[in-house]
């Protein structure tokens, strides 16, 4: 593992860590919450493309401002919640606190042994009180041998009530293996996508355009992914079942290229994570995200009207995770493509039909 140390165009320091295993490698940053920064595959770069002054230290960022939230958005993975993923209101923001909240550098534990590399970090919430009432461990694992990356987050409740527990992902795997187009592979019927914003409506909402060909202004999707037959024997997931084992309602996301050679795939427990959004930007750097999550991103008052909304008790921990990461075997990927339209219903959103 390695550690640099750059600086933000307001002269704020950030520590960014590179952790090489074998074919995967990424990158996380302690000041943003421990989120993934950079992930590379066999060297090259598959999480979106942007780029180091795109960077901003939490304290560099006003959440409260127009857009904020996307002041610093910089991270292949970043943190929603814990406290909120949804419309902001007079205390809260649009994505919560998770990604703007320091853990010190000097926390961060490395393990290694013959099979694959773990690191862990812990911070406080950031949240919008002096005092902090949530406690977050993030631990990461890779296998030397895979081309995945889980991601675990314990949170704790540091009070002594109960609390709102919003958080989630959101994902920026679509890197320049997309650059020519492609598709989402996602395990719901397009019918039950629903566009967010008041967004120009699509002809086709699974398109991934070329990155030479402009999408603006950002469409977002929600919908309610279903559970997904996932068949952990293809060799690139096979490294990783033990980590997924406690998966028992099981769905899985993907992005899949024109070429149909290289796929991003994102795993997760649907009782953790039962709702789902897709972000698709090409202002400058083409975004193409998924956002696994607990609620639709409306008010905590409404996730909690229409009965979405999680809690978290006084000195419980709860856990979230996922497992993502890159599939080049064509069989491999003609397997997961099986897996996941014929969750949504034979063909429906899927790269066949």
């Amino acid at each position: 593992m390695e550690r640099k140390t750059v600086k933000d165009r307001f002269g704020r320091e950030l520590n960014i860590y590179k952790v090489s295993g074998g074919r995967l490698s990424f990158t996380f940053i302690p000041e943003r919450g421990m989120d993934v920064g950079e992930i590379f595959v066999d060297g090259n770069k598959m999480s979106w493309e942007r780029t180091e002054e795109a960077l901003l230290h939490p304290d560099s960022v006003d959440l409260k401002a127009e857009g904020g939230w996307d002041a610093g958005f910089y991270c292949a993975v970043a943190s929603l919640g814990p406290e909120v993923f949804g419309t902001p209101d007079e205390v809260r923001t649009v994505h919560g606190t998770g990604a703007y909240s320091p853990a010190d550098p000097e926390s961060v534990k490395y393990l290694e042994d013959d099979e694959k590399i773990t690191v862990s970090a812990s911070l406080y919430i950031k949240g919008y009180d002096k005092k902090p009432e949530y406690k977050k461990t993030v631990r990461y694992i890779t296998y030397k041998s895979g081309t995945f990356l889980y991601r675990e987050d314990l949170i704790e409740n540091l009070t002594d009530k109960t609390l709102p527990l919003d958080d989630g992902y959101h994902v920026q795997l679509g890197g320049s293996f997309l650059k020519e187009g492609g598709r989402y592979l996602l395990p719901v019927r397009k019918s039950r996508m629903f566009l967010r914003d008041s967004a120009p409506a699509e002809e086709d909402p699974c398109m991934i355009l070329p990155f030479d060909q402009k999408l603006d202004p950002i469409r977002c999707y929600q919908y309610i992914p279903e559970r997904v037959e996932a068949d952990y024997g293809i060799k690139s997931l096979q490294p990783y079942k033990d980590l997924t084992d406690q998966y028992k309602n099981v769905t899985m996301e993907m992005l899949i290229n024109k070429e149909k050679d290289m796929g991003a795939v994102l795993l997760r427990e649907l009782d953790i994570f039962p709702r789902s959004l897709i972000a698709k930007r090409n202002i400058t750097e083409p975004m193409y995200s998924i956002e696994p999550c607990k609620t639709r991103p409306n008010s905590v008052r409404q996730n909690a009207i229409d009965g979405e909304l999680q809690y978290i008790g006084p000195g419980e921990c709860k856990k979230s995770s996922i497992l993502l990461g890159y599939v080049s075997d064509r069989w491999e990927l003609s397997l997961l493509e099986d897996a996941v339209t014929g969750a949504a219903g034979r063909f429906d959103g899927g790269i066949k039909g």
